[in-house]
């Protein structure tokens, strides 16, 4: 490891270091995930800052004696701005990092790529189409995508018209036969369609596909549930972003 590196990053994570410091955690295609000590951002006008959800290049030290990394400079490429327009919005963004912080950064520069560009499409009119993109996206990149096409329980192909419902035995959606949450969760077949079709395109193509409020609604939920389900995970914002879209499940 150099002592001074440069690559681009995005800040994740921000907690306080002490008084005077702060604690940032990025997620870089070059790095994956790296915690980096800023010096003096708690106090110092001075000091370099890393606000969270900063996308820039990262001027970094590594202090090897210390086993510590810090932030010398950046060169800002975005501040993604737009998270701070209203409650879920930042609250999808906050989703979307915990996300990547959970999957330990798994592909960096395919989860990089992905969670940069959602951060730039993301506003208030669009939130929950952005949030079931990433998901279904970041589950593909896990290795844990959703079975749209055939039960992975018992391997039939799905109907066109089949309400899917969920098997937590292989964390995945299946056919009803092997449903073993006793419909808890289920997936309608013109959600499933819209899934499988939206996977197969490109991000800003996939946000373009029509959807009426009340069906984003619904699919955001069971994108959130269905994580929950698959990884097992403990988030803090999907159960703050469930209950604002009126689901305390």
């Amino acid at each position: 490891m150099d002592r001074n590196e440069s690559a681009p990053a995005i800040v994740i994570k921000s907690e306080r270091h002490g008084e005077r410091d702060r604690m940032v955690t990025v997620l870089s295609p070059v790095w994956g995930l790296r915690r980096v000590l800023v010096y003096g951002a708690q106090k110092s006008r001075k000091a370099v800052r890393a606000p969270l959800y900063t996308e820039a290049v990262f001027h970094i030290y590594n202090n090897r004696e210390r086993n510590l990394c810090s932030l010398v400079d950046l060169n800002i490429i975005s501040i993604h701005e737009n998270v701070l327009s209203g409650l879920e919005v930042n609250l999808s963004s906050s989703l979307m990092c915990e996300i990547i912080m959970d999957q330990r950064g798994g592909e960096a520069p395919a989860y990089y790529t992905l969670l940069t560009s959602c951060l730039d499409r993301l506003d208030a009119d669009n939130y929950q189409l952005v949030v079931i993109q990433f998901i279904l996206r970041a589950l593909a990149l896990a290795g844990q995508g959703l079975s749209l096409s055939a039960c992975p329980v018992c391997g039939r192909p799905y109907g066109a018209d089949e309400i899917l419902g969920f098997s937590n035995q292989v964390a995945s959606p299946c056919c009803h036969i092997c449903d073993n949450l006793s419909g808890s969760l289920i997936l309608p077949p013109n959600a499933r369609r819209y899934l499988a079709d939206s996977l197969a395109l490109e991000l800003p193509q996939a946000l373009s596909l029509g959807l009426s409020g009340n069906m984003r609604r619904r699919i955001m939920r069971y994108m959130i549930r269905s994580y929950r389900f698959i990884t097992a995970s403990a988030l803090k914002s999907d159960a703050a972003l469930l209950e604002l879209e009126g689901d305390c499940q």
